[in-house]
């Protein structure tokens, strides 16, 4: 991985973290997201390659029984994956597949356990988890587009005002550019001992 593209990507990781602890602080009678609430964590997506290589740190930091175990919740799913697309190769980035037939696998699989969840449903890797997992939850407010996504039940039940939704705004596009290319699942990055 390009370390200028890697050292970019942190740098995004830390405003976003900086926004979202302002919104969480802002916004903490509308939220009941907390340790141990998994909800979101369950279901696939892919990730950016920047993501998948934060979560490759995170899995290597982790004790190596702890790290066998996630590789096990992983492998299911991982072969599933290669079940459904055989034209794919280590370290089986998504180029070049259809949105829809990613989407297509990701409805198949369903609402899978995130491979890094423990048993009280934390995450493992929480300091280098991906920004899918960093902006869930809350309402997806774009600066150009406004809000464009659903979000987790639990939070804002009362609906949004004019200025929550001011709040929230974040440029989905800036991430968007910072973060595209190739995309990865989850599963994969845990599995391929050559991941780029």
């Amino acid at each position: 991985m390009n370390n200028l593209l890697l050292e970019r990507h942190r740098r995004l990781v830390q405003l976003l973290d900086q926004r979202l602890r302002t919104i969480r602080s802002r916004h903490a009678a509308h939220l009941r997201c907390a340790p141990g609430c998994a909800g979101c964590c369950h279901g696939l997506f892919d990730v950016s390659l920047s993501d998948a290589a934060m979560v490759r740190e995170g899995l290597s930091e982790l004790p190596a029984e702890t790290r066998a175990a996630v590789l096990e919740r992983a492998l299911p799913i991982q072969r599933s994956l290669e079940a459904a697309f055989p034209e794919l190769d280590p370290p089986y980035l998504l180029a070049g597949i259809s949105e829809d037939r990613v989407d297509q696998f990701i409805d198949q699989v369903g609402k899978a356990r995130c491979p890094f969840l423990d048993g009280k449903d934390s995450c493992l890797i929480y300091q280098y988890r991906p920004l899918a997992c960093r902006l869930e939850g809350i309402p997806m407010v774009d600066a150009k587009d406004g809000l464009f996504a659903d979000w987790c039940e639990l939070n804002y039940k009362g609906g949004l005002t004019a200025q929550l939704i001011d709040d929230l705004r974040l440029d989905y596009y800036e991430i968007e550019e910072i973060e595209g290319g190739p995309t990865v699942f989850i599963p994969s990055v845990i599995v391929c001992p050559a991941f780029p």
